[in-house]
C-alpha cells in the first residue's frame, strides 16, 4: 500500500499567549566556556568532556560524582563568561529558538487539576509526551508563573485530555487565564478522583503525579497513567502548527 501524501493544513489565527499559554516551550540551556580550563574533577582527574578550546586551553562539560557536582572555570573572567552562555544559549535568541520550534507541529492538550472540593484549575499545553509504556508515564510542562502552576505543583493526580478539531473554542479558553475556563460554555464533569474532566474530548487520561521537576521557566511533570479512555465517536485531533491551530486532512475529503 502506498502511503497518501503528507496533508495540508489550515491555520487559524491565535491570540497573543497568555499566563497559561499554549505551545510554550522551555529553552534548555547549552553550556560552554572561553579560556577555562577542564572541567569536572575528582581528586585532581579530569572527568569532564572537552567542548571546545579558545588559546589552546580546553573547556570541559561539569560532571556530578557521588552527588557532588564537578567542574569549575579556570578562572573568574572565565566562569563568568559560562555562566552567562549557559543561561541565554551559546548563538541563538530566544526569537529564533521560538520561530524554530514553532514548525514543530503539536497535539493539543488540556491538563486539568483539583480533587474533590477543590477548585478546578486547567491550562491548554502541547508539550504533552508519551515517556514509557511499561510503566506507562506521560510528560507535559507548566510554566511557573501559570496562574495553574501551584495547583499542578500540589496535585496527586491530574487530568489529561487531548482535543478534537471542533474544540478551537476550549483551547482558547484554557490558553488565558479567568474564571471562564470552567464558565457556562464548558461542558465538563467530576471524574476519577473528583478531578475535573472535560467532556467530548478525543480521549482521556487520569495521571498520578510521580515528580514535579523545575526546569527554566516552566517545571516538567511526569506522571503514572492509572485510567485511559477514548471518544466513542470517531474524531479528529487538534493541531497547533507556527502559531495556529490546525486541521488535518485526508484524501478522503477531496482536497
Amino acid at each position: 500500500m502506498t502511503a497518501p501524501a503528507a496533508a495540508p493544513h489550515v491555520p487559524v489565527p491565535v491570540p497573543a499567549a497568555g499566563p497559561d499559554s499554549i505551545g510554550s516551550t522551555p529553552a534548555v540551556p547549552t553550556a560552554g566556556t572561553t579560556g577555562g580550563t577542564a572541567a569536572g574533577t575528582t581528586g585532581g582527574t579530569a572527568v569532564g568532556t572537552a567542548a571546545g578550546a579558545t588559546g589552546g586551553t580546553t573547556a570541559g562539560t561539569a560532571g556530578t560524582i557521588g552527588g557532588t557536582t564537578a567542574g569549575t572555570a579556570g578562572s573568574a573572567a572565565a566562569g563568568t563568561e559560562a555562566s552567562a552562555a549557559a543561561g541565554t544559549g551559546t548563538g541563538i535568541g530566544a526569537g529564533l529558538y521560538r520561530s524554530v520550534m514553532r514548525q514543530h507541529a503539536k497535539g493539543v492538550a488540556v491538563i486539568t487539576a483539583g480533587e474533590n472540593a477543590a477548585p478546578p484549575h486547567g491550562f491548554c499545553a502541547t508539550s504533552l509526551t508519551s515517556v514509557s509504556l511499561d510503566p506507562p508515564l506521560v510528560s507535559f510542562t507548566v510554566g511557573l508563573h501559570a496562574a495553574s502552576w501551584s495547583a499542578v505543583e500540589a496535585a496527586r493526580h491530574v487530568a489529561v485530555h487531548l482535543l478534537t478539531e471542533g474544540q478551537e473554542d476550549t483551547a482558547r479558553r484554557f490558553a488565558h487565564g479567568g474564571p471562564a475556563k470552567f464558565g457556562r460554555a464548558t461542558r465538563w464533569h467530576r471524574g476519577a478522583h473528583g478531578l475535573p474532566v472535560l467532556d467530548d474530548a478525543l480521549a482521556s487520561l487520569i495521571v498520578s503525579v510521580v515528580q514535579v521537576m523545575p526546569v527554566g521557566d516552566h517545571a516538567l511533570v511526569i506522571g503514572r497513567v492509572i485510567e485511559a479512555a477514548l471518544t466513542p465517536a470517531p474524531a479528529r485531533p487538534l493541531i497547533h502548527h507556527d502559531g495556529a491551530f490546525a486541521h488535518l486532512a485526508f484524501p478522503s475529503d477531496g482536497l
